[in-house]
């Protein structure tokens, strides 16, 4: 029993060397990961509602299109990582969500713009 508990100590005393002597420190790591994903998430916030209620104000919906796809392609990124990590199947739905949530403003985008230009006659 003894024996055991001298090579956990030992093994445990390898890892934190081995831990001082790497560069790459995790408690900033998080830090810096945290901080991003705050900030994207308040950047939809402070800048994306604001922009989407003065656009539909001004009826201008294309706007309106290309903020929903720039978004359902962040998220889509989001949820897909996500779900490879965890596996989890509310990941995978998410995912096809705002997939085609995605693809479903996108076509309105091009419509809308080939309405505008004449280019459906």
């Amino acid at each position: 029993m003894e024996n055991i508990e001298e090579d956990n100590n030992i093994r445990k005393e390898e890892i934190l060397e081995k831990s001082r002597q790497s560069q790459q420190d995790e408690g900033i790591d998080y830090a810096i990961n945290e901080g991003a994903k705050k900030g994207s998430n308040l950047s939809v916030i402070i800048i994306g509602v604001p922009l989407l209620i003065l656009s539909a104000m001004a009826g201008q919906y294309l706007v309106i299109y290309a903020l929903i796809v720039r978004t359902s392609a962040h998220d889509v990124g989001d949820f897909y990582a996500k779900y490879r990590i965890l596996n989890q199947k509310k990941y995978l739905f998410g995912t096809i969500f705002y997939a085609a949530a995605g693809i479903f403003f996108a076509a309105l985008f091009v419509l809308e713009i080939g309405r505008i230009q004449g280019w459906w006659g």
